[in-house]
């Protein structure tokens, strides 16, 4: 194939894109290259640009490597230290031990696979399920320098927990699968393939494609081929065996799992993609499905990888193209049954420059990959004995000068035998490829071979002894060789015969000169035959066979798609339907291994019903497995909607493959869409999980029912929307799905954005999700700002402009509320987007206020950087450093001061920020105000100090700590009390006793004249009276009316105070400046307990003040109907006159005081009444 300049010069850029950019290792990206189908120039198509990548791309460590040779393919991975699994550094993770007998047991068992159940302490029988993992032991996912059958617990699980995603009881991982001992190694590896084969899913790990963060499908396929995983000789083996292979790729939230065939390959390419994604595809789908028959197809899909075994890849050959290995085999050996097993070779593979075999194979490399791979047609016959037998064109040397061959490339062997054969040009001929001489005037190369004729039995054979490619510079022109007809072909066998060329075979009579032997053929007397291999299968010998070994050897046969053997043994065995020990019957092997052919002659006799110990009928494999024609071959004998023992039925598990139309197929049979598995998902959850976009739509078309929620309160479109599968969502909304409906309490959206879940925001907000939907008073822009959560934020605002400014209850912005519990970055997002500064909440604060309250200094920090008003008022005129001090903030009190916020600011009240500190009793606060030169005398609207503030709270802290401040222990307030005055006002009893401990003055006095006791007596506070008296203040203390503190308890009516002050010895006949007695005081004001508690302890309720009035006047004068009866009822003279002669009766009547007046006439009837009967009976 011929390459224009243009597409000589589009490769070398991309070539370097590939190993200079993106940093891939020069040998893989020529390997992948030259095993692209069209060759080196369509690897520029391969090439995404750099702006599409997702993420940087990782750079390897293979800037030593060249195109022909990559240094870590030489390098023993299987020394790399195993890995630990984030977010577990190593330090305590402990190593968990496969025993090494039990899987070598395995190994010696045929029923036995080496997986290891979940649990660790066995391993599975072959029909279990399992996983098998395909890994990079560069990545630390090998043995490492542990011991064998030790991995790191960490590791562990997390393969654990994919297996349990995919329904599988054991985990095959090479790691702690193969053993070490070389018999038992050998074994195993020839039975590598099924390990694969039989695996209900391969999980693919390689930490580069872990690194790829999944975009989409054509993307996906470029990090594939580029991958260290996928230049691994034996991922070629697992390709093309897995059933399902699963590839884990950088998700959202975590590594996610995209399933090879369904998610990549069969997906639909992206438009304005900026690659060609088929040609990456096609490198893949080569390995998914392709079977390898011919000998170019093997070279280019192996050899471009590497193992760390070199004797690997010839094992590998083998399983590729189904050949039973036999034990011990040398790798060569191995080598040579893979090309007797091909059959077929093209001349041009004979033109490499390598040492060879020996004998037959004497044309073949050491290492069948240094063969080339061509594009020619496969038209040599490969021989019983390695010869190759095909047509040639034959050229005598005599005819080619020396100077114009070129050996400068070949292999020092090979240069040897050609110099040689130079000197010896009548015993060596050359052999020219048909491709090269038809339609082709010049010829570059020929292949020179030493001729020998051999007798068989009438006729000539022509044997040539391979010597090895030789070239021309300048090439030869045909037409200028004497005698030689380009159309002129004859049929030879090339190899080295050893019966012929060491002479024990009866050579021709004839001259053995080449230049003779060619004009023999030339004259027809050469007749060559091709001598085909026979098998050496031996014939099935049943006839000692007992019935249980006939039984085993039918499953077998079954199992391996031997039909000749499986129709024989089905005629020898009794019970066809005889299963092993976990229930399987042949059918269930032939079904489970995708054995076609074979299930179809065993459903004509077996019992399509009969159940594993699982509780499994063949459909249940079919339908896990994909196999439409099977499915249609047992779905009308199987049992309808039958759950296996994990309650999984087979429609569940067509669905969860994502095989839409066996999944069509069922339900065209009338099957249960809406059935459930003990989980409480239906088979529209399962689809919807794993992103079967035909399923969910097929489901979704027979209406199953999206409303429906599993046993964890999820629907078909939760799953869907939080395993990031946007057209899976879509189909669901479509077919009504709400995406504004609650799981657990929350909606959807809330849940991405507590999650952090980009995708599923998107998602949503495509389905059109209300953005700004309130749940508990928070809307998700709100949930997303008070978590932090950045990315979120900017996801919200992509889908709706507006959003940054919504309110929530409280008229909290997404700011407010990020200020509110610190989110910085949050606030800078916020406000680069174009969020207000200076938006106001309910109580009309901005977001540094909340900050400040809260105490949140960076994000002080940030929006004083951002411009934030530093001095913004509230509804109560309080600046941010006034919240930051009522609430105790020392931190952000300081950042605020150091940004140069007003130490006196006032609020409505008058209030600066240490007033607030000191009202709340934050003594830290206070302190720090200090320091920071705050006013210790600085005056509210009422004209009181933080320290009246300190004692009216009780605050005793912050009473000794301004003190020791030294704050004015007699400060006035507006009415000339001092902090003792509200203490004791308060009952403020520890600050009482603190204040006059640091010397205030007990007997301090106010505006109207009281003292610190006057008010307690005022106010009732019992606890503070008797501190005050306790600390010698003065009971009998006259304010400006001459009262005494006993005169304002009567006066309030305060009986526990009058109590307490009698108690203590207050005069109960202590006069103020109008001659009243506490009773008076008491009577004015109709305090009726108050009288009967002075009555009760003694006082004189016929004391006359000033004016010659008793109690009862002063009650009788203001009506005081209560207090007037009370009186009565304790003896009062209802007769007494005052200083005008005026009765309690009368003051009543000037007064209008009807009530009053009806009273004390009715209760001077009745004591009329009492003293006549108290007359007449003492006169009788």
């Amino acid at each position: 194939m011929s390459f224009s300049s243009d597409d000589i010069e589009a490769v070398l850029r991309a070539v370097d894109r590939a190993t200079e950019e993106l940093g891939f290792c020069r040998n893989r990206v020529w390997a992948i290259a030259k095993s692209l189908r069209g060759g080196p120039r369509e690897f520029p198509k391969l090439l995404p640009s750099i702006e599409g990548l997702p993420h940087e791309a990782k750079k390897e460590d293979h800037q030593l490597c060249t195109f022909d040779f990559c240094e870590q393919s030489r390098v023993n991975f299987t020394l790399v230290t195993q890995r630990h699994e984030p977010p577990c550094d190593g330090n305590r993770c402990p190593s968990v031990n496969f025993p090494s007998d039990i899987m070598e047991s395995a190994v010696r068992e045929e029923q036995q696979t080496t997986a290891w159940d979940l649990r660790g302490t066995k391993t599975l029988r072959h029909n279990e399920r399992y996983m098998a993992i395909s890994h990079v032991w560069s990545d630390g996912t090998g043995a490492g320098s542990q011991a064998r059958g030790h991995v790191n617990s960490c590791l562990l699980e997390f393969f654990q927990n994919f297996a349990v995603t995919f329904n599988c009881e054991g985990i095959w991982w090479d790691t702690i699968c193969i053993p070490t001992k070389k018999a038992l190694r050998e074994k195993a590896l020839k039975r590598m393939q099924l390990n694969y084969k039989a695996a209900a899913v391969t999980l693919v790990h390689d930490c580069f494609l872990r690194e790829c963060e999944w975009r989409d499908a054509d993307l996906a396929c470029f990090y594939i081929v580029m991958s260290p995983w996928f230049s691994r000789g034996w991922t070629a083996l697992e390709l093309q065996m897995s059933q399902n292979v699963q590839i884990i790729f950088k998700g959202p939230q975590g590594p996610i799992t995209k399933d090879l065939d369904k998610d990549i390959l069969q997906a639909k390419s992206n438009i304005g993609t900026t690659t060609k994604p088929e040609v990456a595809k096609d490198i893949l789908k080569r390995l998914r499905g392709e079977e390898v028959d011919r000998l170019d197809h093997l070279l280019a899909v192996l050899g471009p990888r590497h193992t760390s075994w070199p004797r690997d890849m010839a094992i590998i050959s083998g399983l590729m193209i189904g050949i039973q290995l036999p034990e011990n085999y040398a790798h060569q050996k191995i080598y040579q049954e893979v090309l007797q097993k091909l059959g077929k070779i093209s001349h041009a593979h004979l033109f490499h420059n390598s040492a060879t075999m020996t004998h037959g194979y004497n044309w073949c490399p050491t290492n069948i990959y240094d063969l080339p791979v061509t594009l020619s047609a496969n038209t040599l016959q490969i021989e019983e004995n390695g010869n190759l037998f095909g047509e040639w064109n034959i050229m005598s040397l005599d005819h080619i000068k020396d100077e114009s061959v070129v050996l400068s490339h070949a292999h020092p062997l090979i240069e040897g035998k050609a110099r040689l054969a130079q000197k010896e040009k009548d015993q060596h001929m050359l052999l020219v490829e048909p491709d090269f001489t038809l339609g082709r005037a010049r010829i570059n190369r020929g292949l020179l071979v030493k001729p020998l004729l051999r007798r068989d039995k009438i006729y000539l054979d022509c044997y040539c002894d391979y010597i090895g490619p030789i070239y021309f510079h300048p090439p030869l022109i045909s037409s200028e060789i004497p005698n030689f007809d380009p159309n002129l072909l004859f049929k030879v066998h090339v190899g080295n015969d050893e019966t012929t060329h060491n002479g024990s075979h009866q050579r021709s009579e004839r001259r053995q000169r080449a230049q003779d032997m060619i004009e023999d053929m030339k004259n027809g007397s050469l007749h060559p035959q091709y001598r085909k291999r026979e098998s050496d299968m031996e014939t099935l010998d049943v006839t000692t066979w007992d019935e249980l070994k006939l039984s085993l050897e039918f499953k077998k046969a079954a199992a391996d798609g031997d039909y000749e053997n499986t129709e024989a043994l089905l005629e020898k065995v009794r019970d066809p339907n005889h299963s092993d020990e976990s229930g399987w019957s042949a059918l269930h092997h032939a079904v489970w291994s995708g054995q076609t052919k074979v299930a179809k002659l065993l459903v004509k006799s077996l019992n399509l019903q009969q159940q594993t110990a699982r509780g499994e009928e063949p459909l249940h494999l079919a339908s896990e497995r994909g196999n439409k024609e099977l499915v249609l071959i047992l779905l009308k004998g199987s049992t309808p909607n039958l759950g296996r023992e994990d309650g999984l039925n087979a429609l569940h598990l067509a669905a969860m493959g994502g095989f839409s139309g066996i999944v069509d197929e069922m339900l065209s049979e009338h099957w249960e869409i809406n059935a459930t598995d003990p989980t409480g998902q239906t088979a529209l959850h399962m689809a919807s999980a794993r992103a079967k976009v035909d399923v969910v739509h097929a489901l979704t078309k027979q209406n199953a029912d999206h409303g429906l929620k599993d046993n964890r309160d999820r629907t078909a479109l939760s799953l869907a929307v939080f395993g990031g599968h946007e057209s899976t969502a879509k189909l669901l909304r479509n077919a009504g799905a709400d995406p504004n409906g609650y799981e657990e309490g929350f909606t959807l959206l809330r849940q991405a954005v507590m999650l952090k879940d980009n995708t599923a925001i998107t998602i949503l907000g495509g389905l059109g999700v209300d953005l700004e939907f309130q749940q508990h008073n928070y809307t998700p822009l709100h949930d997303a700002a008070l978590l932090g959560h950045v990315d979120p934020i900017e996801t919200l605002v992509k889908l709706k402009a507006n959003l940054v400014e919504t309110r929530n209850v409280y008229n909290d912005t997404p700011l407010l509320t990020a200020a509110k519990f610190g989110r910085v970055k949050v606030i800078e997002k916020l406000a680069n987007i174009g969020a207000d500064l200076e938006a106001r909440n309910e109580h009309n604060q901005t977001p540094l206020h909340l900050a400040a309250g809260r105490g949140q200094v960076d994000a002080i920090e940030t929006l004083i950087r951002l411009q934030a008003d530093l001095e913004a008022r509230d509804e109560y005129n309080q600046a941010p450093l006034h919240l930051a001090a009522g609430r105790g903030q020392v931190d952000a009190i300081e950042t605020l001061v150091r940004l140069k916020a007003d130490l006196k600011a006032r609020d409505k009240f008058n209030r600066t920020p240490l007033h607030l500190a000191v009202d709340n009793g934050q003594v830290d606060a206070i302190e720090t105000l200090a320091r920071l030169k705050a006013d210790l005398e600085a005056r509210d609207d009422q004209g009181q100090t933080s320290l009246h503030l300190a004692a009216n709270w009780g605050q005793v802290d912050a009473i000794e700590t301004l003190a020791r401040l030294k704050a004015d222990l007699e400060a006035r307030d507006e009415y000339d009390q001092t902090p003792l005055h509200l203490a004791a006002g308060r009952g403020q009893v520890d600050a009482i006793e603190t204040l006059v401990r640091l010397k205030a003055d007990l007997e301090a006095r106010d505006k109207f004249n009281r003292t610190p006791l006057h008010l307690a007596t005022d106010k009732g506070q019992v606890d503070a009276i008797e501190t005050l008296i306790k600390l010698q203040a003065d009971l009998e203390a006259r304010d400006e009316y001459n009262q005494t503190p006993l005169h304002l308890a009567a006066d309030r009516g305060r009986v526990d105070a009058i109590e307490t002050l009698v108690r203590l010895k207050a005069d109960l006949e202590a006069r103020d400046d109008q001659g009243q007695t506490s009773l008076h005081l008491a009577a004015n004001w109709g305090e009726e307990k108050a009288i009967e508690t002075l009555a009760k302890v003694g006082a004189n309720f016929e004391a006359r003040n000033n004016f010659c009035k008793t109690s009862l006047h002063l009650a009788a004068d203001k009506g005081q109907v209560n207090a007037m009866e009370t009186l009565a009822q304790i003896g009062a003279d209802l007769e007494a006159r005052d200083n005008r002669g005026r009765t309690p009766l009368r003051l009543a009547e000037d007064g209008r005081r009807d009530l009053a007046l009806k009273i004390l006439g009715d209760l001077i009837k009745a004591r009329l009444t009492r003293d006549v009967d108290v007359d007449i009976v003492n006169e009788s």
